[in-house]
């Protein structure tokens, strides 16, 4: 599981600010703040390793979006755990 193998989990603040991408056992991922002019959302992508976020062609990368708020975050990376088992090379 991504969340219990990270030594840094980026807080709410953070992603509001700053993209944050990481990497996971054959997995990429990526989670950003999206916003439109109606209204801000959480952004999560995952693709399979090896490529980086730019590099990879846009069909590879799945996304789904999320509220902008601390549940919507848990959610985000609990679905970043899901692809992980659908995506990742080493399965946990």
């Amino acid at each position: 599981m991504i969340q219990q193998d990270m030594l840094y989990k980026p807080s709410l603040n953070y992603i509001k600010k700053e993209r944050f991408t990481g990497s996971f056992a054959g997995m990429r991922y990526m989670l950003e703040k999206k916003k439109t002019e109606e209204d801000e959302s959480l952004l999560a992508c995952a693709w399979e390793e090896p490529y980086a976020f730019d590099k990879t062609p846009e069909e590879k990368k799945i996304f789904k979006e999320f509220a902008l708020t601390e549940d919507g975050l848990v959610e985000a990376w609990n679905w970043l755990d899901e692809m992980q088992e659908q995506l990742g090379t080493n399965k946990l």
